[in-house]
């Protein structure tokens, strides 16, 4: 099973900053405490079909995120803003369309979401990249300027920093097996590949 949260959820779900987590691998019974981990597992496992399975992830998640702490409004409005703008917005931009300091901003996004801004407008986009040549299929050239990058050899160096791959690497991938894409899914790569397998996008 596959659970995937979005930053703001990931916050509250486990009531810690989230820089913690950033660029690691950490055990779930590390964050959410052992006896919570084998508790939900064996109960998943008891479970006699997947409905009822979806069914207690929920009740244990909603659970959990009712203790947790809410995001900060500053912090969920400049995720919001730097999604919306699929990473094109810049750090004195989101500094002043929320009224606070770059540093203050800086500082809200590395705890909510985990990352600094411009790390996160890299991120967001180069998913901008693989969503467009997922949907559109456009000349290289072309899918640079779509996503936002100053020109081909720019998304060539992004693709390169967070795939390992080039672009027309992922290009022939998703050709091959189409990305499913889901409400406010942010990784259309990561469902490469993956049918069959039991997922839920939280």
């Amino acid at each position: 099973m596959e659970i995937e949260l979005t930053p703001l959820g990931a916050y509250r779900l486990m009531n810690l900053p989230l820089h913690h987590l950033a660029r690691t691998v950490v055990d779930p019974g590390e964050i959410m405490g052992a006896e919570w981990v084998v508790g939900v597992t064996e109960r998943l496992a008891a479970a006699p079909h997947w409905p009822h399975r979806w069914q207690i992830l929920d009740a244990v998640l909603t659970g959990r995120l009712g203790t947790g702490t809410a995001p900060s409004p500053a912090a969920t409005e400049a995720w919001s803003l730097l999604r919306e703008r699929g990473g094109g917005v810049s750090l004195p931009e989101l500094a002043l369309a929320i009224g606070l300091g770059r540093r203050r901003i800086q500082g809200l996004l590395r705890e909510h979401v985990g990352l600094p801004a411009q790390t996160l407008s890299r991120i967001l986009r180069f998913h901008r990249a693989l969503a467009a040549a997922a949907a559109d299929r456009p000349p290289l050239a072309d899918l640079a300027n779509l996503a936002g990058y100053h020109d081909q050899s720019h998304m060539h160096r992004d693709f390169r920093a967070f795939s390992g791959r080039t672009p027309q690497d992922l290009v022939r991938i998703m050709r091959r097996t189409p990305a499913r894409h889901g409400a406010g899914h942010l990784q259309p790569f990561n469902d490469f590949g993956t049918r069959g397998t039991a997922r839920r996008d939280a």
